[in-house]
Formats: C-alpha cells, sequence, structure tokens
C-alpha cells in the first residue's frame, strides 16, 4: 500500500476537531460584535433621543416670559405646557400636542425652578432616559432672563408663554 495517497482516519478526526474548534471561536467573535454593535446603536438612539429633547426645551424656554410648574397641564389660551405623560416628553399648544420623546424617558421631575446668589431666575432640566438597559442622563439649566421673582419650585409640567 506504499502508492496509495489519502488520509488516515486519524487525521480526518483531528482535522475535523480542530475545524470545529475554529468554527466555535469563530461564532462566538460574530455574536460578540453582534451584540457589541447592537449595543452601541442603542445608546447612540438613546444620546441623541435625550439630546434632541434637551435641545427643543432648551429652545422653547430660553426666552420665556411667564413661567409656572404645574401638577398637571391645562388647556389656557396661549400658553405652552411641556409635560411627563408616562414615559414620554409632551408639548401642548393651543389644543395641539406634540409627542417630543419615544417612551424612554424615567418618571422623575423634570423641571426645578431656583434662583442663584444674585437673585438671577434659572430653570433646572434633568432627565434620565433609558432603552434597552442602558441609561443616559441628561441636565442643564436655562437662564430666564426675561422673568423676575419666581419662587422656586419642581415638577413635572412646566406652563410657561412666549414673547
Amino acid at each position: 500500500m506504499k502508492g496509495k495517497k489519502g488520509f488516515t482516519l486519524a487525521e480526518l478526526i483531528v482535522f475535523l476537531a480542530l475545524l470545529g474548534v475554529v468554527l466555535a471561536i469563530g461564532y462566538r467573535l460574530f455574536f460578540l460584535g453582534q451584540n457589541t454593535f447592537t449595543r452601541g446603536s442603542d445608546r447612540f438612539e438613546l444620546q441623541s433621543e435625550m439630546r434632541s429633547a434637551g435641545d427643543f426645551l432648551l429652545d422653547e424656554l430660553r426666552n420665556a416670559v411667564e413661567v409656572e410648574i404645574l401638577d398637571a397641564p391645562t388647556d389656557e389660551a396661549d400658553y405652552h405646557y411641556i409635560y411627563l405623560d408616562g414615559s414620554r416628553i409632551v408639548h401642548k399648544y393651543n389644543g395641539s400636542t406634540k409627542v417630543i420623546t419615544l417612551p424612554i424617558i424615567r418618571d422623575e421631575d423634570l423641571f426645578t425652578l431656583k434662583k442663584d446668589s444674585g437673585n438671577k431666575n434659572f430653570l433646572g432640566i434633568r432627565m434620565t432616559g433609558i432603552r434597552n438597559g442602558n441609561t443616559y442622563d441628561l441636565s442643564t439649566e436655562v437662564f430666564l432672563k426675561n422673568i423676575a421673582n419666581l419662587d422656586p419650585d419642581s415638577g413635572k409640567v412646566i406652563k410657561y408663554k412666549k414673547p
């Protein structure tokens, strides 16, 4: 049997065992990469949604001429309302309602009225977003340059009037 070419059974078994190990490692690496990409994508979407909501709030409230924190939105004409509805931020004006965020916001007080040592009014905004196990905190303050003499308060609903 000296001239016959081929593989022995032992060589085939060793090859298949090595192939199985390589495929198992490749399989694990593939799904590790896929899970990492998914987590990163979820994090990016959460951060984008939160930053977009923060930008909207800053743009809406920066030049307000009247601001009040309430327990629930009402329907007074000429007033805007931004409030937490379930886990979404909602903007209400003249009977129309616009959803600002996906349902990702933790149920907590979003708005805080406060004064600094110079008696200037600020509106603090603090939101925590949660999506697929990822958490993102966003907090900022808006100087209320058109408003004087506000009492400190906090809550989930803000009523304001634009100039």
